[in-house]
């Protein structure tokens, strides 16, 4: 079967992709290959469903399936994950086994979940949740949860039908006191953290590392963070190894390995030391230990691959027809120079756009991006911009209850931590984006004032 233009994928860069082969003049035939159901949905907006706070139809920002496809004449493949792609031969195969020979292919299958191999983990994920299968093509409707307790009572956060499992879950009879945890304190971990808190749970953060948000927030942040999430009610587990869990008929248990002493003992953040149980019951949990691409599908040796695809800056692979976007692409962090998956939902846009151009012709080029997030951390709002891992001076500055911490990599501001202060967060990235495109070359051009 032919599919002139073939897209993997289902989100955000694959929809953005098709708007701009329309609008640069593509007039072709559109093949779209999705492993889910249901219209492009933003990963990033399930907490706020689970928590109550928008309905189902708004996490689908491009409009249901038959509206958005209909009217940019893609034909879908919805249900039909590819199972292989042979770049060299321009071939694709679906999971009903058709092959389909196609001129372009836009890889933009996005990121699974990266679950720790812990024993009895998996077994707890892969219970189907009482209402799978509501979410049906083109509409908005969550299904009927069968009576009482839902069997699964562990979840990601990745995908609609996890945001649907997991606000089942919470939504049906739990104990007098019913707690929550969530397994890894990123971004995804202490942004649900929070709407679960919002909604009665009493939560515990469980972190391998001894600080929450390792990858991004600098430990002076973070230690402030923590001692506000503990004084709102929170619990931490710092430097936590978590050695089991097992599922019965009330409840989860975490069982937990001997923990390092990551903090003093007895810390009234509750962190974990050698006083820690070696055990607790949840009713439920939120495993949010990262992800990875999702890329299963390629003939291993044939495309370059690091930790995803790498990409030039018109999104093209090493295979002049093969392109990628979003989460699966290894673009250019412009701070650090190497090519990185920066996994952000307006970076996949913004990538789709340049693969949809690139894919219809159209001059088209993206250099690249800087890593940049915003997101509540109990009360307290947190924006971690650009790269703090990596610098050879660091300033902080404190007023009331607002802190930033500037690092700095050879005389130029390379990543800035902002707690209670973020309305500075754009001028900071779009500060760190001129400097490393080298718009601007003076070290002065980067300083944002800090002052309250």
């Amino acid at each position: 079967m032919k599919a002139p233009v073939a897209i993997v994928g289902n989100g955000a860069a694959a929809a953005e992709a098709v708007l701009a082969l329309r609008a640069h003049g593509y007039e072709g035939e559109i093949h779209l290959f999705a492993d889910n159901e249901h219209a492009p949905y933003n990963p990033m907006l399930g907490t706020y469903l689970v928590a109550g706070t928008i309905p189902l139809e708004q996490t689908f920002p491009f409009g249901n399936e038959r509206g958005f496809y209909g009217a940019y004449r893609v034909t879908t493949h919805l249900g039909q994950p590819v199972v292989r792609i042979d770049a060299a031969e321009q071939t694709l195969v679906a999971a009903d086994g058709r092959s389909y020979q196609y001129d372009r292919c836009l890889v933009a299958s996005g990121a699974r979940p990266s679950v720790p191999p812990v024993p009895g983990l998996q077994e707890a994920l892969a219970k189907p949740r009482s209402g799978a299968g509501a979410a049906t093509t083109g509409a908005a409707t969550t299904g009927v949860a069968t009576p009482g307790r839902p069997d699964r009572r562990v979840f990601t956060l990745q995908s609609l039908d996890d945001a649907l499992g997991l606000q089942e879950a919470v939504d049906a009879p739990m104990t007098a006191a019913p707690r929550a945890a969530v397994i890894g304190a990123s971004f995804a971990g202490v942004k649900i953290a929070a709407a679960l808190h919002e909604i009665g749970l009493k939560v515990c953060l469980v972190e391998k590392e001894s600080s929450i948000l390792p990858l991004s927030a600098h430990p002076e942040c973070a230690r402030l963070m923590e001692t506000h999430l503990v004084a709102e009610g929170y619990e931490l587990r710092l430097g936590a190894a978590l050695a089991g869990v097992e599922t019965g008929n009330s409840a989860v248990r975490l069982n937990f390995d001997a923990l390092p002493a990551v903090a003093v003992p007895g810390d009234a953040g509750g962190t974990a030391c050698e006083k820690s149980p070696a055990h607790e019951d949840f009713d439920v949990v939120v495993v949010c230990t990262g992800s990875r691409p999702s890329l299963s599908f390629l003939t291993p040796g044939e495309v370059d691959v690091g930790a995803g695809i790498l990409v030039d800056e018109q999104l093209r692979s090493n295979i002049p027809t093969l392109f990628a976007a979003g989460d699966v692409a290894q673009g250019k962090n412009l701070l650090s120079g190497r090519h990185e998956i920066i996994g952000l939902w307006s970076n996949a846009r913004y990538q789709g756009r340049a693969a949809g151009r690139s894919l219809a012709g159209a001059p088209s080029s993206y250099p690249g991006g800087v890593p940049h997030n915003v997101t509540h951390v109990g009360r307290m709002l947190f924006a971690s911009i650009g790269c703090l891992n990596n610098y050879d001076r660091i300033e902080t500055a404190c007023d009331g209850d607002a802190f930033q911490v500037q690092v700095w990599q050879n005389g130029r501001l390379a990543g800035v931590n902002l707690l209670n202060c973020c309305l500075s967060a754009g001028a900071v990235k779009q500060a760190l984006l001129r400097a490393a495109s080298g718009a601007v070359t003076e070290t002065e051009a980067t300083w944002i004032s800090f002052s309250a």
